[in-house]
């Protein structure tokens, strides 16, 4: 009497493991158990003994594990790139901006680069007056050493 509900009892288990990968996103781990579970179901319905639906659901269970880790989630995060990309203050370096305060030689001004004005140095130690494009070549502390920006470079 019991045993005729067991493969229902399986489906339960299989939606509990869905539930639980959907609660981990990224691991696929428990889908493979609900495959095996799924499975196990399968034999309960057909009339295998409960032995036999734990080992067979068991068995799916890791294979469908080693299947998914090789060819879907291997497959779709090989393509991503791991490079480190530059952000923030050193995403700056090689913008160009427009000078809004006048830069004078060892004397900082500013600098209007992508909407935010920041602290500004000439690495030539030439003046440059409000208006003047330039061409960020690197971060010092919360300043931007600048040069003059011509067309082409």
């Amino acid at each position: 009497m019991l045993f005729e509900y067991v493969g229902y009892a399986w489906l339960l288990v299989a939606l509990a493991f869905l539930f639980a990968e959907l609660a981990t996103p990224g691991l696929f781990f428990f889908v493979s158990f609900a495959f095996g579970a799924l499975f196990a179901a399968l034999l309960a319905f057909v009339g295998y003994s409960f032995i036999a639906q734990c080992t067979a659901g068991l068995m799916v269970a890791i294979a469908s594990f080693f299947f998914i880790r090789r060819h879907l989630v291997r497959t779709k995060f090989s393509e991503v790139s791991y490079e480190p990309s530059e952000t923030n203050i050193d995403a700056l370096v090689g913008m160009v901006g427009v000078v809004t305060e006048a830069i004078r030689p060892h004397h900082k001004g500013r600098v209007k680069i992508g909407g935010e004005e920041w602290p500004a140095l000439t690495q030539e130690g030439v003046a440059l007056e409000p208006g003047s494009v330039v061409k960020v070549l690197k971060v010092t502390g919360n300043s931007v050493i600048v040069k003059t920006f011509k067309l082409g470079e």
